[in-house]
């Protein structure tokens, strides 16, 4: 491909994720070059990738140039599906574009194969094609380097010679040429419509092929007069037994001759009467003949398709056409039109008196038909427009006729061309009552009025009307039953019986009284036990069906199916529930229908073992002071039982067995974890675990580090040891002396240069505490190995203090 040096070429490759097995280019060129020879053909093999629903603007380029400014490729635009940017006018004769493109393509690759005919020295050059989509949807495929070298040697037909159009037997000439340089003479091909290619050979009498030559060329001249069946040939020229048919070259010859094959047609031979049938006239000729259509010689048309409208029977007779252009006129065959048409004047003609006819005897009845071409083949009867299947003769019988015999009787006679309907005949059979109906409000409220109203299909009409409820006769004697004010007793089946002449019948119907519900009937246990399960019934009495509803403390319609079931009956609603401390309540049972609501109301104890066990302390948890400690619970009944322990040891042991633990002057011993069991007839549960911890002031020891040497020539350390609940936070050491603060720290150290008696005092919420005074006297030889003695043993018992302060706190000491 030809690209100027300073605009770029982006190779732009897609990688399919679904569609294709490999990453690969959007765009295939199959050959990345091609030579062919001047005025030959070129087929330029090309796919592209189509992965979704979008219409592509495809450009074939010749000699691409991308403008980095304008973002585009320029070049010669040799094909273009987009009127954005146009074919240039040098190919727009010589190219076609080749697809197999489908209505909706999608992850599929298509065919876009470039073919350019008579192909020019100037179309040497680099092909590409250009993929546009929408967004960011664009490709530019690799280029195929297309070079056309010379062919001295093509042929050219002279075109100054050459009549588009010739009479028939006329004499018909017409030269082609190549370069005097090449090795034989151009030959001529004949294309004559549907046969095989014939080479013009000193064999083929009608066409005679003759050579010549001068300084430029090597001319071949073909001489025939054509006949009308050469209308339409095409006469090629091409170097002589060249296969490459893109050297050939091509003229069409037209013959103008007489009208020849001229046909008449009809769309059907089978006219009936109301038909429109369509004629047609088909000829060849050039020029194109004018077509005139004719009926027992007599003109009717001018048309070569013409249409007759609603045959009638006078449209039968002879037609043919006649086909004229200025070199003579034509006759066709004969067309004959025979009009058929349906049967006429049908009507029915009984056999007997039908007035007279009763229950059970015999009809007879005649399709007779005034006229038919051809004959009736098929009878069809119908009853009130329905169609009786069983009666396909001329003559319907019906043998013991009954009340769904009589109405509307007609006949249709059918000959295949047409139906045609006869006038109607009513039958009216005489029969006892039947189709008996009862009208009236089938559901009343108690307190209104009642009114039935009695009907039924008889001849002759009904005359007398018989009324019963359930199996007893009332007093009315008409077809109309009126009651004025309803009571529930007034439900049940009512019977209307029917007499004619003939006989007779009766119908029922029943009647509902509709009334409100009843006070409900509400069945559930007063006093249950939790995790019992219950039943719950709710029961009423009411017309119609009431709707039950059961509601309680807890939503019921919110508890999970594993722990309630409910069954619905007429006017009855039974549950089933696993009780829980939450059921316990009132429970209300609603019963509802259109004519009122009622409901009842129970309440139900639901007894448990005591949950939600608590310790409340009351009091101050400091030394000396009283504290009470309460076991509150919930419970179904009352707890009546306490029980209080203390974790000692390792052990929870009993300190008491009432609902309050007293302590009326707390010490340290009473410090530790505690825990209330409450009980009662039900059950046992305990607390969780509460923690006393009583707070007491310092209790001090002062240690020191005086050794076993007899002379005291070394500084004294003192550390001022607690032990209290809250730990001190503020410490003093003090001379006794002169009263004066020396430190403001646990730790002290004297020098071997001031002895005297010295304390310390710890502080913390509760209190201050002072130590006992430590006297050092310089050279005094007894306290060496008491001293060090009492340092010692003070630290031991400091570690074990100090520990049993961390053990009041559980999580310290895993308690």
């Amino acid at each position: 491909m030809m690209f100027r040096k300073s605009v770029p070429l982006c190779l732009i490759v897609l990688v399919f994720s679904s569609s294709s097995d490999s990453a690969g280019p959007l765009i295939k060129i199959l050959e990345p070059e091609q030579a062919k020879s001047e005025a030959s053909c070129v087929t330029i093999s090309c796919t592209y990738y189509q992965r979704q629903d979008q219409n592509l603007k495809l450009l074939w380029f010749k000699n691409p140039v991308y403008d980095q400014k304008a973002k585009t490729f320029n070049g010669t635009i040799v094909y273009s599906n987009t009127d954005d940017r146009n074919q240039s006018a040098g190919y727009s004769s010589r190219v076609e574009y080749i697809t197999d493109k489908t209505e909706n393509p999608r992850n599929s690759w298509i065919k876009c194969d470039l073919r350019i005919n008579d192909l020019q020295k100037t179309d040497s050059g680099n092909y590409s094609l250009r993929v546009i989509g929408s967004d960011k949807y664009k490709y530019m495929s690799t280029p195929m380097s297309l070079t056309v070298t010379d062919n001295p040697c093509k042929v050219n037909i002279d075109s100054s010679e050459i009549k588009y159009s010739v009479k028939e037997s006329d004499e018909f000439t017409v030269r082609c040429s190549t370069s005097v340089s090449c090795s034989s003479h151009p030959e001529w091909i004949l294309h004559k419509p549907g046969q095989d290619p014939e080479r013009v050979t000193s064999s083929n009498h009608r066409f005679t092929q003759e050579k010549e030559e001068n300084e430029e060329k090597k001319i071949t001249r073909l001489k025939f007069n054509p006949t009308w069946e050469d209308d339409n040939m095409i006469l090629s020229c091409r170097p002589e037994e060249s296969q490459d048919s893109c050297l050939t070259r091509n003229i069409t010859l037209s013959v103008e001759y007489a009208p020849k094959e001229v046909k008449a047609t009809v769309s059907s031979n089978n006219v009936k009467e109301g038909d429109s049938v369509t004629f047609s006239c088909t000829s060849r000729g050039r020029p194109n003949a004018t077509i005139s259509w004719f009926k027992e010689e007599k003109e009717i048309s001018q048309l070569a398709e013409w249409r007759l409208l609603n045959v009638k029977p006078e449209d039968s007779g002879q037609y043919y056409c006649k086909a004229e252009n200025k070199h003579g006129n034509v006759k066709s065959n004969t067309i004959s039109i025979n009009v058929k048409y349906g049967p006429k004047q049908v009507k029915i003609t009984p056999a007997v008196n039908i007035n007279d006819l009763r229950e059970g005897d015999e009809l007879k009845l005649t399709c007779s038909v005034g006229g038919s071409n051809p004959a009736v083949r098929w009878f069809y009867w119908y009853r009130d427009n329905s169609q009786l299947w069983d009666q396909t003769s001329q003559t319907l019988t019906i043998s013991g006729v009954t009340p769904e015999h009589k109405g509307s009787y007609h006949c249709e006679a059918n000959n295949g061309i047409n139906t045609a309907k006869s006038n109607r005949l009513y039958v009216s059979v005489k029969y006892s009552p039947r189709q008996i109906k009862i009208v009236g409000e089938r559901s009343v409220k108690v307190g209104s009025r009642l009114h039935l109203t009695c009907s039924a299909d008889a001849n002759p009409p009904p005359s007398s009307y018989t009324w019963k409820h359930k199996t007893t006769v009332m007093s009315e004697t008409s077809s109309v039953l009126y009651i004025q004010k309803v009571t529930t007793e007034h439900s049940g089946t009512y019977t209307c019986d029917v007499t004619n002449a003939i006989g007779t019948k009766a119908q029922s119907i029943d009647v509902d009284v509709l009334y409100p519900p009843t006070t409900p009937e509400l069945t559930i246990k007063s006093e249950v036990r939790e995790y019992d399960v219950i039943a719950i019934i709710c029961k009423v009495q009411s017309f119609p069906e009431s709707q039950l509803t059961v509601t309680g403390p807890s939503d019921l319609k919110n508890i999970p199916t594993s722990r309630m079931n409910s069954t619905k009956y007429e006017n009855m609603l039974k549950i089933y529930l696993n009780i829980t401390e939450s059921d316990a309540g009132v429970y209300r049972c609603t019963a509802k229908n259109t004519e009122g609501t009622k409901n009842i109301e129970k309440q139900l104890q639901v007894l448990h073992a005591p949950k939600n066990v608590s310790v409340r302390p009351d009091g101050d948890q400091t030394i000396g002071h009283k504290l009470t400690l309460t076991c509150d619970s919930q419970s179904n009944p009352t707890s009546s039982s306490y029980e209080w322990k203390k974790l000692i040891n390792g052990e929870l042991k009993t300190v008491g067995k009432s609902q309050k633990l007293h302590f009326h002057s707390l010490n340290i011993n009473d410090s530790g974890q505690y825990i209330c069991v409450a009980g009662n007839n039900i059950g046992k549960a305990e607390s969780p675990p509460v923690y006393i911890k009583v707070k007491y002031p310092p209790n001090i020891n002062v240690f020191n580090n005086v050794t076993t040497q007899r002379n005291w020539e070394h500084p004294v350390y003192l550390i001022c040891n607690a032990d209290a609940h809250p730990p001190p936070k503020d410490f003093k050491c003090y001379s006794l002396e002169n009263k004066t603060i020396l430190s403001h720290h646990q730790n002290f150290t004297v020098l071997p240069q001031n002895p005297e008696m010295y304390y310390c005092t710890a502080t913390n919420d509760v209190g201050t505490s002072k130590s006992e005074p430590i006297t050092f006297v310089h050279g005094f030889d007894t306290l060496d190995f008491s001293v060090m003695m009492s340092f010692l043993t003070g630290m031991a018992i400091s570690a074990v203090i100090f520990s049993m302060v961390l053990c009041y706190f559980p999580k310290m000491c895993n308690i």
